[in-house]
């Protein structure tokens, strides 16, 4: 364990200091921007799930008074009309054919919202229907219709390489990861026992507080857009090639985000917005509804099939994972979220012959890009569950068969990568403890289950830099990329900058999300804001220390050895101190200075790597369910559950806690209720009343987070991300006690009373014990 410094302010419970703005409501949004002459667009979805755009007529439309512009295929002359996160196969509106129920066909601009809304009536499009794809089964039919004639190839994004081999050309496959180690056929044939499952889960959406909003203004050959994004800055990328712009004459500004989870990660409707301004030469607000949003991305759904050969003893020797993970009709991030699936398919577990096979394939149905977990929770819903069907096949315990194959600290995940840092049994056992494990439930029907959950963290090669000035008065602004989307970055990276400054908070300030401004950062996501943003900020926080304290050692006459930072004081070995103001001011001359401290982080790139650059940190959550269930209506009682999250240091303990939670009740919702149904082709639930999410009445009776601190992690202070590991094994820890409570085994989520119900009766009237 590292030896932590004495810490004043990071490591405790400070309040966050977006907070009084958001209670008081005096808090920006995006969608409170208003602009001098603004106009406002609404988008034309298609109707059908596959069709080629025979005509588009938006000649009555045009002419409707108060209507500014209508966006077509027709009006994208002198622009690169296509984008994508990994693969540009989505145009900024339809050009040749749609490939989704609630693909974008047109826009409107116009001088109010309810005349933008009645002018997308007056749009007259005729299209030519084709044989639709919804399911994974029928887009991997063999002579299945394509969503994409066009075959991709390859792309490359930081450093990786993402695409899918030859043969899969004519087919919906659009990208595909390998892994393997050992002979596989070989080592089943000597195992004493081999067990083979497939899970399912299903496609649901993010459902932020706060829909995708976006203000775009076009003028003198510079755009602006206002978005509630995840990543400002290849946002600006992406409209500057649109555009044929320098990058220079883009600029995004992020207000506060009404939560996001992924799904304000990458392109969304931004380039409508634009184009929009671009034509009309004027500001342009686009706000979705929650339908919008629901037609716009989704997290993906998968197929799992795993295959694990093990000893009599229980020793895992060899495993088999098939991955399919439904991406809609455009790639998005998909690429990406599969090569992820199939890194992590291997759970936390030591086996030494593996062989994993990850598809992304296209269908006919909403986008799916990046959401909270990017690929692990399908695959840890099914090798959790896996787990403990294994352990009951052998007639172990589901807690010592864990404790028996897991990972030790140090070891390898793969050969290449940077060895698991954090002590997968000492999380087990806290859980198992906290939940009583081996007291046997004192009613019938209740049941016990745990979960243990790994996975790379902190993205795939990020780059982020940050900036602190501090000003003549002595107090400091951090300039940092990172989107504070309600996990609470801004106080917690602010903490980090009050430690190295022995300043208050109340002496710190966090610039507006700027991207002519704040230094470069590549996204929010991955849990890697205060590992690897939090590294930026510390070093750049630290220059300024350097800075001051030689330019004290100046002003006072010493030794920069003789000199340290206590209290908003530069202070000698005598205790006596000068305040930073009249350091600065003595300085320079006069209050007219400032000190800038700059800090960068950069992944490292690896050819040993598996993907192309070693894991930043090892997430790790464990979970623990005590469940009952009611046999006469099928509903289920989570009558406890226990997370514990592996943080290194808590910057923030209050804040960690609020994640972790925050990332089981997630997991509650796509375990229990959540999924987005299809009839013919069309999403019949994109709504708020039709979707069932979570509510407060839906907590566990008793729900409690354990931090797991060894600052054992990278960031500052030995901090670790940790923002999805409560989420992972909400699922598996759920389904393993029910299995436990009335001995059924539910391969498919979500886990609906109705479910459990009729696998109760077929249990009843055949003995079934599979569901």
């Amino acid at each position: 364990m590292k030896k932590t410094p004495s810490l004043k302010i990071a490591g405790k419970p400070a309040r966050r200091v977006d907070g009084q703005e958001k209670v008081t409501g005096s808090a920006l949004y995006c969608g409170d921007i208003e602009l001098p002459g603004m106009a406002y667009a609404r988008i034309l979805r298609s109707p059908v799930p596959h069709a080629r755009i025979v005509r588009i007529d938006a000649q009555k439309a045009e002419s409707m008074p108060g209507v500014l512009t209508v966006l077509t295929r027709d009006g994208l002359q002198g622009l690169n009309p296509h984008y994508g996160a990994v693969y540009k196969d989505q145009g900024i509106v339809a050009l040749d054919k749609v490939r989704y129920a609630g693909d974008p066909v047109a826009a409107v601009l116009a001088l109010d919202e309810e005349t933008a809304e009645e002018a997308l009536r007056l749009i007259d499009v005729e299209y030519q229907d084709l044989p639709a794809v919804i399911s994974l089964e029928e887009a991997l039919a063999p002579g299945a219709p394509l969503v994409h004639e066009a075959w991709i190839g390859q792309a490359e994004l930081r450093g990786s390489t993402y695409g899918a081999p030859e043969k899969f050309k004519g087919t919906n496959i659009c990208s595909y990861f390998g892994y393997s180690r050992g002979d596989v056929e070989a080592e089943f044939r000597k195992c004493a026992q081999v067990f083979e499952d497939t899970f399912t889960f299903p496609k649901v959406q993010h459902y932020s507080l706060e829909p995708h909003v976006m203000v775009a203004h076009y003028q003198e050959g510079r755009l602006t857009v206002w978005s509630a994004s995840q990543d400002p800055f290849p946002l600006r990328d992406h409209l500057a090639g649109i555009f044929n712009l320098p990058q220079s004459h883009v600029r995004v500004i992020v207000p506060y985000v009404g939560g996001a989870y992924g799904g304000k990660l990458y392109v969304k409707a931004e380039p409508i917005a634009a184009v929009l301004a671009w034509k009309a030469r004027r500001p342009v607000k686009l706000v979705m509804s929650a339908s919008d949003s629901f037609k716009t991305v989704t997290r993906h759904s998968a197929r799992v099939r795993i295959k694990s050969g093990v000893t009599s003893e229980g020793r895992l020797l060899a495993r088999e994972c098939e991955i399919y993970m439904n991406t809609g009709a455009y790639a998005d991030a998909g690429p990406r979220v599969t090569q992820k699936a199939g890194y992590r398919a291997l759970g936390p577990y030591r086996i030494p012959q593996v062989k994993v096979d990850a598809y992304c394939v296209y269908t006919n149905t909403v986008p799916a890009g990046a959401f909270r977990g990017f690929g692990s929770v399908q695959v840890a819903w099914a090798f959790e569950s896996h787990t403990d069907m294994i352990a009951e096949m052998l007639g172990l315990d589901p807690l010592e068969f864990r404790l028996k194959n897991v990972l030790k600290k140090g070891e390898e995940y793969t050969p290449g990568d940077t060895p698991v840092d954090a002590d997968l049994r000492e999380g087990l056992l806290k859980v198992a403890k906290a939940l009583d494990w081996k007291r046997k439930p004192l009613s019938p029907n209740r049941g016990k289950g745990l979960s243990c959950c790994i996975k790379d963290a902190g993205g795939t090669f990020k780059v982020a830099g940050a900036t602190v000035k501090m000003s003549s008065d002595g107090s400091a602004v951090l300039l940092t990329g990172t989107v504070e989307i309600g996990q609470g970055a801004r106080t917690a990276l602010s903490q980090v900058v009050a430690e190295e400054l022995s300043l208050d908070l109340d002496h710190i300030s966090v610039a507006q999300l700027d991207t002519d401004v704040v230094p470069y950062d590549i996204s929010t996501s991955a849990s890697s804001s205060m590992t690897i943003m939090g590294l930026a900020v510390q070093r750049a926080a630290q220059d300024v220390k350097k800075q001051l304290l030689e330019a004290a050692a100046k002003v006072l006459g010493k030794r920069v050895t003789e000199l340290k930072l206590n209290d908003a004081k530069v202070c000698g070995r005598g205790g006596h101190g000068a305040p930073y103001g009249s350091i600065i001011a003595d300085y320079f001359g006069s209050k007219a200075g400032e000190i800038i401290g700059r800090g960068i982080y950069r992944d490292v790139k690896s050819k040993k790597a598996v993907l192309g650059s070693t894991t930043t940190f090892w997430e790790v959550g464990w979970g623990g369910a005590e469940v009952e269930v009611d046999t006469a209506t099928g509903e289920l009682h989570i009558l406890k559950y226990i997370s514990a999250a592996d943080v290194g240091k808590a910057i923030n303990p209050g804040q960690c806690e609020g994640q972790d939670e925050g990332g089981v009740f997630f997991g509650l919702g796509h375990t229990l209720f959540e999924q987005m149904l299809y009839e013919d082709g069309q999403l019949i639930n994109p709504n708020l009343v039709d979707y069932r999410v979570p509510t407060f009445n839906d907590l566990p009776k008793e729900l409690s987070t354990i931090l797991v601190e060894n600052q054992n992690g990278p960031g500052p202070f030995g901090s670790k991300g940790m923002a999805e590991g409560g989420l992972l094994p909400v699922a598996p820890a759920i389904a393993n006690a029910i299995a436990r409570a009335v001995g059924i085994r539910f391969r498919d989520l979500p886990i609906t009373p109705e479910k459990v119900w009729r696998a109760l009766r077929l249990r009843d009237e055949i003995g079934s014990t599979g569901a």
